[in-house]
Order: structure tokens, then sequence, then C-alpha cells
């Protein structure tokens, strides 16, 4: 039996190993398993049978009940006790309801986003992050103060998209490798081993904001992560980008840190715990049809949950008031067929309204970065964890 987290990316733990079935005359396996308090990712069984074949169950994404600490308390849990798996994880987090409109539709602004500079001491913010647009917004009292460009989950290992919150930030987080067969192999690490955050071998970087469930939002590894499918269910942030986020975060909630001390934490290893006072809401959406200040934004269905339909369109256009019955299917397929990976397509609802939805329509780069091809899945180059 195989469990791969959430932050490991080409390395799984063998959490047991079964020589026969529970009973002689059937041919289940029954494995009792102690579950740690991070544990989230995915578990699967190998079979390898007598005459040399070897499969592998489905893998199930599967989550402990609960948010793990983090904090320097954390210590090792035994894998391999009397409790049954059954009872201590449950799926991870699919969707929450009203959670698929972005935080910009017109629908959920009344076409009007107000734009502001973050104001000191006043603690009502949340974040938003919209998946197929890359884009991670704080507000305060429904205003923007600021908006970023950020990486995304695999396809493989979505983010999980619903209400989350986050309670604290951390400055240099470690990285604590698990007991497992390639920890105890590496010449680098060993099992339990703090890894300090100015180490090569952290994949975390100087700053992380948990979300519950051992989803993170964290430093980026490099600018080419952003809008990109990088991560293991994680959103990351570029270094000058999440370090002002926590400089605002704890501007508005007034908390007993200076900025001088956040930014030491690009440049010493010492572990802090910003606590928030109350939870900050974290609001990640999936919206690949955005109407925002009357513009009509598509961007690719990163994940491939079939949201770019012809009728998914006509939908949206008809409950902004535009006539979707005279637009034939063609023009509304080729508004899709312009978008790709690295570029959405825009254009005004007045221009659809008129019928020059792809005369006036154009195509703009979904992110800065440049374009990295066909699959914007990019794979890390670490060898231990790319969370």
């Amino acid at each position: 039996m195989f469990y791969q987290p959430v932050i490991a990316v080409d390395r799984a733990l063998k959490l047991k190993t079964l020589n026969a079935p529970a009973e002689a005359s059937k041919d289940s396996f029954v494995a009792d398993l102690k579950i740690p308090e991070d544990f989230n990712g995915e578990v699967w069984a190998r079979v390898k049978y007598p005459n040399g074949d070897v499969k592998e169950t489905e893998r199930l994404l599967l989550a402990k009940r609960g948010e793990p600490e983090n904090e320097t308390s954390q210590t090792p849990t035994n894998l391999n006790s009397n409790t049954n798996a059954t009872n201590s994880i449950t799926a991870a987090p699919n969707q929450t309801a009203d959670t698929e409109e972005s935080a910009r539709s017109d629908k959920l602004t009344g076409g009007q986003i107000e734009r502001a500079a973050l104001k000191a001491g006043d603690g009502d913010i949340r974040i938003t992050v919209n998946v197929p647009a890359f884009t991670l917004t704080l507000w305060q009292n429904g205003k923007e103060i600021k908006s970023y460009y950020v990486g995304v989950g695999r396809k493989k290992f979505p983010i999980p998209i619903g209400m989350r919150s986050a309670d604290k930030i951390i400055l240099n987080p470690d990285w604590i490798p698990p007991d497992s067969e390639w920890v105890r192999q590496s010449s680098d690490v060993e099992p339990y081993e703090r890894i300090p955050a100015d180490d090569p071998d952290n994949p975390l970087g100087r700053i992380k904001i948990p979300l519950g469930q051992a989803y993170l939002l964290h430093e980026a590894q490099s600018p080419s992560d952003i809008g990109n499918l990088v991560s293991h269910g994680c959103v990351r942030v570029l270094r000058d980008d999440i370090f002002e986020l926590t400089k605002m975060i704890v501007s508005a909630r007034n908390l007993p840190i200076s900025k001088q001390e956040i930014e030491a934490a690009r440049k010493n290893s010492e572990r802090q715990v910003i606590r928030l006072n109350g939870d900050i809401p974290v609001d990640i959406n999936y919206d690949s049809m955005v109407v925002e200040k009357g513009i009509l934004s598509i961007y690719p269905d990163v994940y491939e949950r079939n949201t770019n339909t012809i009728e998914n369109l006509r939908a949206k256009l008809e409950s902004y008031g535009v006539d979707a019955a005279k637009l034939d299917d063609e023009t509304l397929k080729e508004m899709f067929e312009r978008v790709n990976q690295d570029q959405k397509f825009v254009v005004a609802l007045a221009d659809v309204k008129a019928g020059n939805a792809l005369a006036k329509g154009k195509t703009e780069p979904l992110t800065p970065q440049p374009a990295k091809g066909n699959s914007k899945e990019k794979d890390s180059t670490r060898r231990k964890s790319s969370e």
C-alpha cells in the first residue's frame, strides 16, 4: 500500500506490505492504519501476482479530518497501528455551493469594482482565487486592494474549489521529511529532520499560509510557475508578491510584527508563526467565463471540467441580457477556439449584442509569463517534493 502526499511529486511512501489475504479462503486484503494529522494525498495498492504480473488499484484522493497545525510541536506519527483507515479519513473537499462564480463577476459586484489602498487596522479582508484566470485578489470591505497572478494545482492534483480559510501565516516554514523508504535511502535528508526554509531541499519557500487539510498558499519556486499547473493542490505566489500580501494582511489585522521583521525572513531562517486573530476567508472559484465591467473574458478550462461549452456560453450571455438565440453555434465555437492554455478571448457584451463578437473580440495573454507550450502542466525538477 502506498501514499503520495500532496507535497510529494515523484515519490511515494510505502504504508504497509501485506503478504497474504485476510482470510485464506478469500482474495481480499485488509489493513488497519493510523492516519497522521497532515494526511492528504493519494492512496493506492500495488499487487504482485505469483506469475510476476503487477497491477495497481485506482488511486483515491483522501484527507484527514481537521486542519494540521504544522507548528513547532510537530512529532512523528506511526502509520502502522490499529486504527481503521476508513474511520479516520474522508474524501478531500470538492466544491462549495455558490463558489463557481468569479468574485470579479458583474453579478457579484454590480459591474463596479472599486480599487482602494489598504486601510491599516481594518480587518475586514478576504482572499479570492479564480483558477482558470490564475489570479488571486485581496479584498477589503468589498474593495479590490491588489491582484496577483499565481500558479495552481495540476490536473491530477487540483486545488479544491470552495470556501477555505486562513488563521496563520508561517515565515520560514520547515519541511519535515516523513519516515518513508525513499527518505531513508536519501543521502541528503533523514526522516523527521527539520529542513529549514533556506535549504534548497525545502520546497515551501519563505512563506506559507495554511488553508486547511495541508493545502497552502506558498512561495513559487520560480517565475515560470505563474500561469501554470505546477503543484499538488496548492496556490503558488511569487516571492515579492507573497511578502507584500503578508505585510498587507498584518497591517489590516494590526498584528504585532513589523514590516522590517517580515522582510528579514528573506535572509534569515528563523521560523515565525503569525496568528491572524480570526480567520480570513479564502474563496477558491472556478469560473472560465467571467463578465467584468461589461467585458466577457473566456479563460481555458484548465481542469477539463467541461465548462467551456456552447450551452454554457449561451446561458452566460442570456443571464446578462444578450439574446443568444441570435448567435449561431459557429460563432460561439469560434470564440472558444481562440482560447488556449496561453491566452484568453475578450469581447464587450455590447459588441456581442451587435453581432460583432468575432470582429471586435481579441485574444490577450493569460498571464504576463511567456508561453510554455500546449500543456501548461509544468513538471518540477525537484527530486523530493515540489509542493
